[in-house]
């Protein structure tokens, strides 16, 4: 996953344009609707567009495990170094939790959305169970990086290649989603090409040396972590994860990309690219579903 393999055009405006293009698109709201300490936010989560289309397709789960290992790859990305399993658990207990904030944020009710604003700004996380991320705004920012770009890798492997207009406006509006996330406006790039450039800056300076190499592994090892509907696809997922990886981080981990993994992931790719987007809406919708349903009890 490198700017080679993206559309990297050059996006001139900044996320503060791109949320007003949204507003003024969209139409503005007559209604005074507020969060604890951000009143615009809201307002502006209500007119996302091409990001909640995206954000529905199931298939955008794959990319799971290569955000995890990716996740990985950065020192600190914890409160507290971990090991082996405890890592393996923490990280996926982790990208479950922020998956499911985006859900909420992109596809929930305005209530829904407005609570988990609310939490948010208070500190008060509502899956605080699973909130094992450091705090460090390079570490928030990587871990949105890394939703971003294999959600993006996964969408455009099935769809094709996003139309530049759609892939600025869904790169705004998924901006809106990271700042509701309380990643620092400063920190996160402000445009499409500045996203990449960082992107591709953080994989080539990732030291594969120090990759633990039992991670993979326990990934596998702790698959029963994950909902019962995923279980079923651990083979084609595994074969996913490795293929998806950049070359040398993939080495690092210790994984290869041998010949039946390849024809895993190449026979997984042509089922999913034939067969899945004839699947109705409601089917491919369940994953984001899923997760939405993990926080209506905490908001409530």
């Amino acid at each position: 996953m490198t700017s080679k393999e993206k559309d990297t055009e050059a996006a001139t405006a900044n996320i503060q344009e791109k949320e007003k293009e949204i507003g003024d698109s969209q139409g503005s709201s007559s209604e005074s609707e507020t969060t604890a300490s951000r009143p615009d936010l809201l307002n502006a989560l209500k007119h996302l567009r091409e990001i909640p289309d995206v954000l529905q397709e199931g298939i955008l789960f794959a990319g799971g495990g290569p955000a995890i290992l990716l996740q990985a790859a950065v020192p600190n990305i914890l409160k507290e170094r971990q090991g082996g399993d405890r890592l393996a658990i923490q990280l996926l207990e982790s990208v479950q939790t922020i998956i499911s904030y985006i859900c909420c944020l992109a596809l929930g009710t305005k209530k829904e959305k407005k609570a988990l604003l609310e939490l948010l700004d208070k500190e008060t996380c509502p899956l605080k169970e699973n909130d094992h991320y450091s705090q460090d705004p390079a570490v928030r920012l990587w871990v949105a990086a890394t939703l971003y770009a294999t959600a993006t890798d996964i969408y455009q492997r099935v769809y094709g290649k996003m139309d530049y207009r759609t892939a600025q406006r869904a790169y705004a509006e998924y901006s809106i989603i990271v700042s509701a996330l309380k990643v620092p406006d400063d920190v996160w790039p402000r445009s499409r090409e500045a996203f990449w450039q960082y992107w591709d800056k953080m994989i080539e300076d990732i030291d594969s040396s120090s990759l633990p190499k039992d991670l993979e592994p326990e990934l596998v090892h702790n698959f029963q972590k994950l909902p019962r509907w995923v279980r079923p696809f651990k083979p084609i997922l595994r074969a996913f994860t490795k293929e998806m990886l950049p070359p040398h981080i993939r080495e690092g981990y210790g994984l290869k990309s041998t010949a039946s993994c390849r024809a895993i992931y190449q026979f997984g790719l042509w089922a999913v690219i034939a067969i899945y987007p004839a699947f109705p809406k409601k089917l491919r919708s369940y994953p984001q579903r899923y997760y939405q349903r993990k926080l209506e009890e905490k908001l409530k």
